[in-house]
């Protein structure tokens, strides 16, 4: 009973959250559909991180870098195994959905899917952590939706560079989220928390950073649900027609030149 509670107070929050997003476009076809197989692709991604570890688990220890120190050995845990893979399968998934994709799809559609994504992924490892986690950390968990704000994130940047064409931002998508992931779960670490306040402050802080977060969530897609620019059609263009930034505006009907009588085409 207390491991169905603990994976409830984490789970409820994400899934809310999947349902909302879901339903937010609900005359635009194919858009729940979208919603739907990024929040499995999340799913099935974990299923993907673990023998990666893995593997990563042994070929590390046979280097020796996980025998130099608590640091040394904690840094690669946190930020190898577990964000830089995480990461990258989330992102995977996400493309996935975006490639795979029969509708057009807009920043704030390309921004839902990844925090789908995110919490596909965070929905089946909160059945592990279930486990070993009491009902308290699993409630901060579920508040914090930790893997649905690196989604935020990433979705975001990852529109801004297909509304823009800039490829930077998608290299702040990856980026921020991944250090942010990294950092956390390094400064989590129990077997360093006794080696300074920075261990003890630093999760608390970044835990809520990503509350502050879920706010700001929440205020973009109500305020931004009708604005253009985040709401024009983000497939990818044929090369060298301009970004949606870019494209010229059109004149309007009355302002076009019209033929005049003595136009041959005109019928008399």
């Amino acid at each position: 009973m207390d491991i169905l509670l603990a994976f409830l107070a984490s789970s409820v929050p994400a899934l809310i959250v999947y349902l909302i997003l879901k339903k937010r476009n609900p005359g635009k076809p194919g858009y729940a559909e979208d919603c739907k197989k990024a929040f499995l692709n999340g799913v099935k991604s974990t299923f993907l991180v673990v023998p990666c570890a893995l593997l990563l688990n042994i070929i590390f220890s046979l280097t020796g870098l996980m025998d130099i120190n608590v640091f040394v050995k904690q840094f690669i845990k946190d930020c190898i195994f577990a964000a830089l893979l995480e990461e990258v399968f989330k992102i995977r998934a996400f493309l996935k959905v975006l490639k795979e994709s029969e509708c057009e799809y807009s920043w704030l559609d390309v921004t839902a899917y990844m925090i789908l994504s995110g919490l596909g992924f965070e929905t089946l490892e909160s059945v592990v952590y279930s486990f070993t986690s009491g009902a308290g950390q699993m409630i901060v968990r579920g508040l914090t939706m930790m893997h649905g704000i690196f989604g935020l994130i990433t979705g975001y940047f990852w529109g801004k560079a297909l509304y823009t064409g800039e490829k930077k931002y998608k290299v702040l998508a990856f980026l921020i989220p991944y250090v942010y992931h990294g950092l956390y779960d390094f400064t989590l670490s129990q077997e360093l928390s006794e080696y300074g306040d920075f261990f003890l402050f630093t999760p608390v802080i970044l835990a809520f950073i990503s509350v502050v977060l879920i706010i700001v969530m929440i205020v973009f897609f109500r305020k931004n649900r009708e604005t253009e620019k985040y709401n024009v059609s983000l497939r990818p263009r044929t090369e060298g027609a301009p970004s949606p930034e870019e494209a010229p505006e059109l004149p309007a009907q009355a302002d076009r030149e019209l033929p005049g009588n003595d136009d041959p085409y005109v019928d008399r």
